[in-house]
C-alpha cells in the first residue's frame, strides 16, 4: 500500500464524522427556524392568540386603576347585561344594560361606553356606547359571532363621577336559555 493510500484510508473515517457533526448542527437550527416561523404564522393568524391592547401602558398607570377600583367601591353602583333573542338582517341583538346605585335605584343621565369580545376569539372586540332607553336602562345592539362566554368592559360617566366594571357572560344562541 503507498503512503497516498494509507493516509486516505485513515482520514476518510474523519471526514465521516466532520459532515455528520456539521450535517447535525445544520438540521438542529434549520429545524429551529422552522418552527419559529410556524409559531410565528400560528400567533399572527389564529383568532384564539390574542394579546391585550396597550397592556404596556396599563401596567405603567396600575396606580390610576387601584384608585378606580377603590373609586368604583366607594359609588357602589351596579350594572346588569341582558342580551335579547332577535336577531336583525346583520346579525346584530339588542343588548339592555340597567344602572344602578347602592341602593338599587335606577341611575339616569349617564353616558355607557363598551367593548365586549369572546373569550375563545380575544382579538375580535367590539365597541359601543349605549343609548338610554328607559327609567335607568340603556341600549344597543351589537353582533355575537361565536356563542361561549363573553366578556364585557363596562365604562359609565354620569357627571364628574366614572365607574367601570367587566362582567362575564355565557351568550347562547337565539332561542337557547
Amino acid at each position: 500500500m503507498t503512503d497516498a493510500a494509507k493516509e486516505n484510508a485513515i482520514h476518510h473515517p474523519e471526514r465521516r464524522h466532520r459532515a455528520f457533526w456539521v450535517g447535525l448542527i445544520l438540521a438542529l437550527l434549520g429545524g429551529q427556524m422552522v418552527l419559529i416561523c410556524t409559531m410565528a404564522y400560528v400567533a399572527t393568524s389564529d383568532g384564539s392568540f390574542a394579546i391585550e391592547p396597550d397592556y404596556y401602558q396599563k401596567g405603567l398607570h396600575w396606580d390610576e386603576t387601584a384608585a378606580q377600583i377603590r373609586k368604583n367601591a366607594e359609588l357602589g353602583w351596579s350594572v346588569r347585561l341582558q342580551v335579547g333573542d332577535q336577531v336583525g338582517i346583520r346579525g346584530e341583538r339588542a343588548l339592555r344594560c340597567r344602572l344602578s346605585d347602592n341602593v338599587g335605584r335606577a341611575l339616569d343621565g349617564a353616558t355607557i361606553d363598551l367593548v365586549a369580545f369572546p373569550h375563545a376569539r380575544g382579538n375580535q372586540r367590539s365597541s359601543a356606547t349605549l343609548i338610554p332607553a328607559d327609567d335607568g336602562e340603556y341600549a344597543t345592539s351589537l353582533r355575537f359571532s361565536h356563542p361561549g362566554v363573553w366578556e364585557f368592559r363596562v365604562i359609565v360617566q354620569r357627571g364628574p363621577e366614572t365607574f367601570t366594571q367587566t362582567l362575564l357572560r355565557d351568550v347562547r344562541p337565539p332561542g337557547v336559555s
